[in-house]
């Protein structure tokens, strides 16, 4: 057994350091850029969106012990993370006492911001979800009809045992079990970029850590005590299906679904459709049963013709071909029905769907012939290639929970408060959803694009359907390797290099990559899936 597990953890070492290099963060990247300041564009954001007169409205008439203005505490708190990255340029190297977090006053300390991240009456998630609606108000994010909510987790490992709001969860990115704390996060992606939307941490059953007596909230109507209860009574789907509804409620507009096998189950598939959105879910390859024949044609069965995931790849991998010569992958695409009866309903509900079974041409690692997903789509118009264009929007939450945790404080305050964590991760949010406007304002905090034109012959490459947009972030990161060789062999090198980018990049982020297959199965066979 712990040869076993000494295994699992190298296994966990090699993927984790996968993820880094196929991972790019071009807001971050941006910001490295000379005459882009952090904290000047952050400045602008709140100014634009009035939010210190949101944030003033929170705190009401009642007077507060510190008694420090509100815009210099918001501004300070939205800062504070993004000075201390080398990499990010800011006007101020520091904002004096607030960055310090402390005041002196006689003998006596006020921590200042930390006195406010404290207060359970602050609704860090309606400032952020006010935000969020006047961006995406203002701002073009592509045509509605190659927009996609999505939805996705993140895990915050942390080891203390009194970390309020932590438990047990699998992680699928080392294939393993940690403690800490999780987010579900929903976001709009599109053509322009990813815009988060909202998020709820997520308890699960295993090893929580709840509100000790001594240090319960003071009014359970405050809004850090209602997130809480959130976070202990709701299921992750519960959870994504009121944001969902909450985020149409406040009028952002998309025209698909996009969630990964975790999400991808009866219940969510109906909501969306019944918020009348095209769903697009990878699926588990376990016991759900897919039916061939039209469920109401005359004489057909009740049970008719099922088949499993399984039991469909193998009746049709031979059927299996690439979109085109350049294809990485080659796919079958059917058209098939699935009940979407649920324990609520309790009455047959038969949809007819599109099924993409989809495999790598080039089968690498251990037990390469089970190295095939299956993708659900509700849209029966869409070609496999759309399907599989339209889910690889998935990936930028997984660039933007790399950018939060890296360098915009998602989870920074070490404290084991649940209020810390309330407020973190909605300031984190904050803080990549004003610079991600400013980026789609200011064109110098575009993906790469000065690089671009100095380099023409970089539009001559073409990857059919594939979107232009979510490479951007590869090439740039390739020509930067390849500074020393540009000259005479410059299209040969470029074109050699991206292809080994482009192949890493595609197997995440259409999760074909074996180690992400082999975390699925591995999670399945322990019963997280």
């Amino acid at each position: 057994m712990n040869k076993k597990k000494a295994n699992n953890r190298r296994t966990s070492g090699k993927s984790s350091q996968k993820v880094a290099r196929r991972t790019y963060t071009p807001i971050s990247d941006a910001l490295s850029q000379p005459f882009v300041f952090a904290d000047c564009e952050l400045s602008e954001g709140i100014k634009r969106h009035s939010l210190v007169n949101l944030f003033s409205r929170m705190f009401g008439k009642a007077r507060r012990e510190d008694a420090e203005p509100l815009p210099a505490i918001l501004v300070s708190l939205l800062i504070w993370p993004l000075l201390k990255v080398p990499s990010i340029h800011s006007f101020c190297s520091e904002l004096c006492h607030f960055l310090q977090g402390r005041r002196e006053d006689g003998d006596r300390k006020h921590d200042i911001l930390y006195g406010v991240l404290r207060r359970e009456d602050v609704n860090w998630r309606n400032l952020s979800g006010s935000l969020s609606k006047k961006v995406a108000a203002q701002n073009e994010l592509g045509p509605v009809e190659r927009r996609a909510f999505v939805i996705d987790d993140s895990i915050k490992t942390r080891r203390g045992k009194k970390v309020e709001g932590s438990s047990s969860h699998w992680d699928h990115t080392e294939g393993r079990t940690v403690r800490g704390q999780q987010v579900v996060e929903l976001g709009i992606a599109g053509e322009a970029g990813f815009l988060p939307v909202d998020r709820q941490i997520f308890m699960g059953d295993k090893n929580a850590v709840h509100k000790p007596e001594d240090k319960d909230f003071s009014d359970k109507r405050n809004a850090a005590a209602r997130d809480m209860a959130r976070a202990e009574s709701e299921t992750k789907h519960t959870m994504f299906r009121r944001m969902l509804a909450a985020a149409l409620k406040a009028g952002h507009r998309a025209k698909y679904v996009l969630g990964d096998a975790w999400f991808g189950c009866k219940e969510n598939i109906a909501t969306a459709l019944e918020c009348g959105l095209e769903a697009i879910f990878q699926m588990k390859r376990g016991l759900m049963k897919y039916r061939i024949d039209d469920p109401s044609a005359p004489g057909a069965t009740a049970e008719g013709i099922t088949y499993t995931a399984h039991q469909l790849y193998e009746k049709h991998k031979r059927k299996m071909r690439k979109a085109g010569e350049e294809s990485r992958y080659k796919t079958c695409r059917l058209i098939v029905w699935i009940n979407l009866e649920t324990e609520a309903s309790r009455h047959p509900k038969w949809q007819q769907i599109v099924i993409v079974l989809s495999a790598p041409v080039r089968q690498q690692g251990p037990n390469p012939s089970d190295r095939w997903v299956i993708f659900l789509c509700t849209d029966l118009k869409a070609s496999a290639e759309h399907v599989l264009s339209m889910y690889s929007l998935r990936w930028s939450i997984e660039v933007y929970f790399k950018e939060v945790k890296q360098h915009f404080g998602w989870f920074a305050e070490q404290s084991g408060r649940y209020e810390y964590a309330y407020a973190s991760v909605h300031l984190a949010a904050m803080r990549y959803t004003l610079l991600f406007e400013a980026m789609l304002r200011n064109g110098s905090l575009s993906y790469g694009e000065m690089r671009d034109r100095q380099t023409g012959a970089l539009h001559a490459l073409s990857y059919g359907a594939l979107l232009w947009q979510l490479f951007r972030a590869i090439i740039e990161g390739t020509l930067d390797a390849l500074k020393a060789k540009l000259g005479g062999q410059i299209i040969d090198s470029i074109m050699a290099a991206i292809d080994e980018e482009v192949d890493a990049f595609l197997g995440r982020a259409l999760q074909i990559d074996p180690d992400l297959i082999g975390s699925q199965i591995k999670a399945e066979d322990a019963g997280y899936l």
